[in-house]
């Protein structure tokens, strides 16, 4: 259940939503929302928004539309040149009569941030509805919540009808098979013996298969021969190591804290073999969920196969494998950024979504309010 639940979520991240229809990377999308958006909602908005109490300048700076066209004094900024971008000149203080924000000059880190936000073509996630600039207009998070897609109920569709009703039964093949005639496509050959075992081995243990093996599912001529043979990958512990490293790099697995000196993280190791095993195991993605989440309480956990230990509560580790600094000059700080972590991991992991960015604002996108940030604390 695990090996077929848990791989729908490997690479779904709303950034790559986000990025959908706009040219720019899921990347660029990430640095937009984690090093500009902040910046602009905390020391812009105030008085360069839909939401100011008295718009200054005729500048909104709370959309790409209207970054790019500007106010009384032209373009804020020109897509790809920094240098001669109004918005870059005033965040410098370059011009004693022109400093933005006028109360406090941004950090040396967030105007290179800038740079590079301009110099990239200012990248900014596909915005809904029509364009919004010199119109003032609340936004309806809860009808924003309501009409996009991802926040339907998951419906059942019908299994579509082909004209090649012998090409396969498998209902998922069907709809495949669909959307290839609809384009006048036909499916690929079936590949040779030897291809499939190849393919087979590649996917399940990211290894190739032994000559020895290769003969003899060639020469294999039985009705089960395909079933037999991914029998015996999945069943190999090659699989669990395999495929545990996809998850691994969901929840930012590493063996040390990452700052300055990197030292180790204690026992990590430990929850990697957990998430091997569980893969080996087969363990139910919702068991598999509630041992990450909860897994200290649980009044009756999974026990390791051979030491009899409490295996469940191993799952509760990835909460502690994000970077640390370990002598942070404002510890308040440095704790909030720990939990920042933890929400931003465990939100992209297991809902496929981001919920960070809404730390310092509401996320439109996604629907995601500062109250509902703050909850998951």
């Amino acid at each position: 259940m695990l090996r077929q639940g848990i791989f729908i979520w490997f690479f779904c991240s709303s950034f790559e939503l986000q990025a959908a229809d706009t040219g720019f990377t899921p990347e660029q999308i990430q640095f937009f929302e984690a090093k500009i958006r902040p910046v602009l909602a905390d020391k812009c908005h105030s008085c360069h928004s839909h939401k100011a109490k008295k718009l200054k300048g005729k500048l909104y700076l709370d959309s790409r539309e209207g970054v790019i066209k500007g106010g009384e004094t032209g373009p804020s900024v020109v897509l790809g040149k920094p240098n001669e971008s109004l918005l870059m000149e005033g965040i410098q203080y370059a011009d004693p009569d022109f400093q933005m924000p006028p109360k406090s000059k941004l950090s040396a880190v967030q105007i290179k941030d800038f740079e590079r936000w301009i110099t990239e073509g200012a990248p900014w996630p596909r915005e809904v509805g029509p364009a919004s600039v010199g119109t003032k207009k609340e936004f309806d998070l809860a009808q924003r919540r309501s009409d996009h897609w991802s926040w339907k109920p998951v419906t059942v569709d019908s299994v579509p009808k082909v004209k090649d009703t012998g090409w396969s039964t498998h209902p998922v093949d069907r709809f495949i098979l669909s959307k290839l005639e609809s384009a006048g496509l036909k499916p690929v050959v079936p590949a040779d013996r030897g291809t499939l075992i190849r393919r087979l081995s590649f996917a399940l243990h990211g290894l190739p298969p032994s000559q020895q093996d290769i003969q003899a599912f060639v020469e294999d001529k039985s009705g089960d021969a395909v079933d037999t043979l991914v029998d015996r990958l999945l069943e190999s512990p090659r699989f669990g190591e395999r495929w545990a490293r996809h998850w691994l790099d969901l929840v930012r697995y590493a063996e040390s804290r990452g700052h300055e000196f990197d030292y180790n993280a204690a026992n990590a190791h430990r929850y990697r073999d957990y998430i091997i095993r569980a893969f080996n195991s087969d363990v139910p993605y919702n068991k598999f969920v509630t041992e990450h989440i909860a897994g200290d309480l649980m009044p009756n956990p999974r026990l390791h196969p051979e030491q009899d230990f409490n295996e469940s509560i191993l799952g509760t580790g990835f909460w502690f494998l994000g970077e640390w600094i370990h002598s942070p000059v404002d510890i308040r700080q440095d704790e909030a950024d720990r939990f920042d972590n933890m929400i931003d991991v465990a939100s992209k992991t297991f809902l496929g979504l981001t919920v960070a960015c809404a730390r310092c604002h509401d996320h439109k996108f996604d629907a995601i309010s500062t109250k509902d940030f703050y909850a998951f604390n």
